[in-house]
């Protein structure tokens, strides 16, 4: 019964030096432009193959206080011409925001994807999941939270 004791403190105690956070190594603006971080410290995460996750979000036109945060694991990335880093996320459901109800609705028969980009030049594309139809591609110019899970 001690020696099993002392196991599970001496394992409690090392797992607490491995403790994983999410921090954030880059920022850009809408533009493309670096608001914090480093570019650099990003693409080397994604060589070493480290998790990163993006985050990105937008507001209800003229009202500040209504907008939206969302959060997703890049699942494939780029780097392009050792300058820019582009991340795909997994495809959801899309969604649509109504803000005065403080509510998400799904949108039926629809998948939409994102690839955010380190430039700001991200696309998504919305996909009918019933028979295959790209409805549509939207460029759009995002500022982009980059995540790298480190130990």
């Amino acid at each position: 019964m001690k020696r099993l004791t002392i196991t599970t403190l001496l394992l409690l105690i090392c797992s607490i030096g491995y403790a994983q956070k999410w921090t954030r190594v880059y920022q850009n603006d809408r533009e493309g432009k670096r608001v914090s971080g480093s570019i650099e410290q990003l693409m080397e995460a994604v060589r070493e193959g480290l998790p990163v996750r993006i985050g990105w979000g937008s507001q209800r036109p003229g009202d500040p206080k209504r907008k939206v945060e969302h959060m997703a694991d890049a699942k494939f990335l780029t780097i392009m011409s050792d300058e820019t880093v582009f991340a795909q996320i997994d495809p959801i459901i899309g969604q649509t925001p109504k803000f005065d109800q403080q509510f998400i609705e799904l949108k039926e028969g629809a998948s939409w994807v994102l690839i955010a980009a380190s430039n700001g030049k991200s696309d998504t594309m919305m996909t009918n999941t019933q028979t295959g139809e790209i409805l549509g591609h939207r460029e759009l110019a995002l500022a982009i939270d980059w995540y790298v899970l480190k130990q």
